[in-house]
């Protein structure tokens, strides 16, 4: 896959107690901040005898590896070699890859590609309705056993809640799944996608009933939802926002990254007007983690195709969404511009 764009790293909050070692895109990566408090992002290997600087720690602003105590400041230059006099010039072959990083809004974004990132932001942050304090959360990190396209596939598959998530979604959910009108927006770098209103069926959203359902409309809030979108940006950040009648809103906030080609990082933000006070962040965190707990399992659901197998996998009117998604990907991947118009003609069976 390509990487010609800002994907999600890690969270700010995570560098506070040191530097943290990442995989990706099948390489490793150093975290850290350097000494004016400046995130930056490293090759992790060090050049000297190929010791995970991840493991090291940061002194005077660089990150020391933990072998030999080599450090290396945030251009990925080596500034130290303890083992001989500071007065012998290192090398400047004694250097790190190191990788464009930009912080927003507590995401730490990453530059990849060997090319120089545009002027652009990484991401349009999230819209907060004026006058509203809105509640924001960061879940940890969580690496699922998918590859990239399989997971943003399927972060868009809506048929599959009432059978995977019945513990967090409730038994009763409808498993008819409205049609989906998809658009591109004009710079083809986001794909929108609501209930599309000339759809012949349309399913109704349910809260849980039961005791779990009671609780939740009396301590969080929740009603049937007034108006629902998903969004998603190049750079595997997709986003699910929820509106209820009274006007508060749920913005959940997915961005997935790959480790390599058979798994993907995945990065979970809430930032949310209904029921803003500590229980909601507790409830929520125990929800979002029974969510990973059921989409790890889901993964092992999944069978491949054996090396006889010509099988074509079969998609229905619920997959669409999904499928544009992943065609999004392809084509960027093969550099074709892609008009607005094919993505909204998905074929299907």
């Amino acid at each position: 896959m390509k990487f010609d764009t800002w994907y999600c790293a890690g969270w700010s909050q995570e560098l506070r107690n040191g530097p943290i070692g990442r995989t990706l895109f099948g390489r490793p990566i150093v975290l850290f901040r350097d000494a004016s408090g400046t995130a930056r992002a490293l090759g992790a290997r060090c050049p000297h005898r190929g010791a995970n600087l991840a493991s090291g720690s940061v002194v005077e602003g660089a990150i020391e590896c933990p072998l030999h105590g080599w450090r290396f400041d945030g251009l990925g230059r080596c500034v130290r070699v303890p083992s001989q006099p500071a007065s012998v010039k290192i090398s400047p072959l004694a250097c790190v890859p190191s990788f464009p990083l930009q912080e927003r809004q507590g995401t730490l974004w990453i530059w990849m590609s060997g090319a120089e990132p545009p002027s652009c932001e990484p991401h349009a942050d999230p819209v907060v309705r004026p006058g509203r304090s809105p509640r924001r959360l960061f879940f940890d990190a969580q690496i699922v056993e998918a590859p990239f396209l399989n997971l943003l596939e399927n972060f868009f598959d809506k048929a599959h809640v009432p059978f995977i998530h019945r513990a967090t979604f409730g038994p009763n959910q409808d498993p008819l799944v409205t049609r989906q009108r998809v658009t591109l927006d004009a710079d083809r770098r986001e794909l929108h996608a609501e209930d599309d209103p000339a759809s012949p069926w349309h399913a109704k959203p349910r809260v849980p009933g039961g005791l779990l359902g009671g609780i939740g409309r009396l301590v969080l809030g929740l009603k049937e939802p007034s108006a629902q979108q998903t969004r998603l940006s190049l750079g595997g950040a997709a986003q699910v926002y929820v509106e209820y009648p009274n006007g508060t809103y749920d913005l959940f906030i997915t961005r997935m990254t790959p480790v390599d080609e058979a798994r993907t990082w995945l990065f979970v933000e809430s930032v949310r007007t209904r029921a803003p006070h500590i229980i909601g962040d507790w409830i929520q965190r125990r929800v979002i983690r029974k969510i990973f707990d059921e989409g790890q399992r889901e993964s092992s659901l999944i069978l491949s195709p054996g090396p006889d197998d010509q099988t074509r996998p079969i998609s229905v009117e619920s997959d669409r969404v999904g499928l544009a998604a992943r065609e999004l990907y392809e084509r960027r991947a093969r550099t074709a511009v892609t008009p607005a118009t094919e993505l909204t003609a998905i074929a299907v069976s």
